[in-house]
């Protein structure tokens, strides 16, 4: 698995990102770090309590299409 990651300050700048809970925005952060090399995360529940985030920021998250949820559970 490849150990780096890229961010877009096009996407982590805008408005539309920082209005989103501090939570909202960490749960986005671990998921991208945690992502193998496609860009799929098979475990969110368990980011998502490392993170100390909620199901309502993963919640938030999916309403904002910054992750797409698969019904295996894979975002």
């Amino acid at each position: 698995m490849a150990q780096r990651r890229m961010f877009s300050k096009k996407i982590v700048e805008t408005d539309f990102f920082m209005e989103m809970s501090p939570t909202a925005k960490l749960l986005y952060f671990y998921l991208n770090m945690s992502a193998d090399d496609d860009g799929f995360v098979g475990n969110p529940k368990t980011i998502k309590l490392i993170s100390g985030a909620t199901d309502d920021d993963l919640k938030i998250l999916i309403a904002k299409q910054f992750i797409i949820p698969f019904e295996s559970g894979v975002v």
